[in-house]
């Protein structure tokens, strides 16, 4: 089967032939038909010091996929050939702490196909049965290729209370743009968002928020408070850059009292006034990972189906695996928000 992987260290991937993989019992054998482009895959096509200290070729990469089911393993029950499927990309344990209290998306045993083990930039993946989701009617496959970066954007706006309150985004790439999407849906009282990128700005307000400031004008931060009850910021913060100054400027803009959602990952360490930023403002600061198994994926379903939340708009290309190095390129470049490789 064709499949772009990792096959030493060094910048970009190799399209090649490469074995069907074997169905275990418990396995489900999923025919790829959409897969989408994150940024953790374009850190691993530009082998950059996370990559090189995290991944270990060779490797097929790809964690975001759609797909069919091909076949299944004599123990699988709850799918059949030709169920149309997502699938979580976490593989948790199931038997440390953390799983069984309710929390595998902090496994510490955890493997993350495309990153420890293969992954879905391929004709044809296995899942466990446990990991992979049946799709429903109506969602769009394209759409259904993204529910993992859907996923942490609605876990982000979950976390904490939303609706009747102020909530600023940090950040508006793929998943600060699903953000704004999902607080407005869950009933903020008002969305703003923060972004430097022009036509990231205007997805903004194209995604139903109430205003977007550009960080690169002095003054921006006063403008952003004045237009917030009393002047005193926003009731909640979701930070989705991982930049050193869209951190800091999470617990600038945060009210006293008020919420901090820390999803973007940072590439260094990060100076911080603790005293200042969270403990005299009595912050509460949550550090978002994943997605809730399964909880996340339920919500990300209603809100297709019940709250008609649309996505297609944020998905900004469409390339054939085989162009995959123009996929990267518009990705890298910034011109792309989200991107999907077809393997059909």
């Amino acid at each position: 089967m064709p499949a772009l992987t990792k096959q030493a260290p060094g910048p970009g991937f190799t399209l090649q032939e490469v074995p069907i993989p074997a169905v275990g019992k418990s396995d489900v054998l999923i025919r790829i038909l959409k897969s989408g482009v994150c940024g953790t895959d374009v850190h691993i096509y530009s082998w950059d010091e996370w990559a090189a200290n995290r991944i270990r070729p060779p490797l097929v990469i790809g964690h975001e996929f759609m797909g069919m089911v091909e076949k299944v393993g004599d123990a699988v029950d709850a799918f059949r050939p030709g169920d149309l499927v997502s699938g979580e990309g976490h593989i948790a344990c199931g038997t440390c702490y953390f799983c069984r209290t309710g929390q595998a998306h902090i496994c510490r045993e955890v493997r993350i196909i495309g990153v420890d083990r293969d992954g879905c930039f391929a004709r044809y993946m296995t899942l466990p049965q446990s990991n992979v989701w049946k799709l429903k009617p109506g969602i769009p496959h394209d759409v259904a290729a993204i529910f993992d970066p859907y996923g942490n954007a609605m876990h982000t706006v979950m976390a904490q209370p939303v609706a009747g309150r102020t909530v600023a985004i940090i950040g508006a790439g793929a998943i600060g743009l699903m953000a704004c999407k999902i607080a407005v849906a869950a009933g903020a009282l008002t969305v703003v968002a923060v972004e430097p990128t022009p036509h990231k700005r205007s997805l903004a307000l194209a995604c139903g928020v109430h205003a977007v400031y550009d960080p690169t004008i002095p003054g921006w931060q006063e403008q952003f408070l004045k237009h917030t009850p009393d002047c005193v910021g926003a009731d909640v913060v979701l930070e989705m850059s991982g930049s050193p100054s869209g951190i800091r400027n999470a617990f600038e803009l945060v009210r006293p009292g008020g919420d901090v959602a820390l999803l973007g990952i940072p590439s260094a360490d990060i100076g911080l006034n603790l005293s200042r930023a969270i403990i005299f403002k009595a912050v509460t600061v949550r550090g978002i990972n994943g997605r809730l198994m399964f909880q996340t994926w339920y919500q990300c379903e209603r809100f297709l189906l019940d709250h008609k939340l649309d996505l297609s708009p944020l998905i900004t290309h469409r390339f054939p695996y085989h162009a995959f190095r123009e996929a990267f390129d518009v990705l890298r470049n910034g011109e792309a928000v989200k991107v999907i490789l077809d393997w059909e």
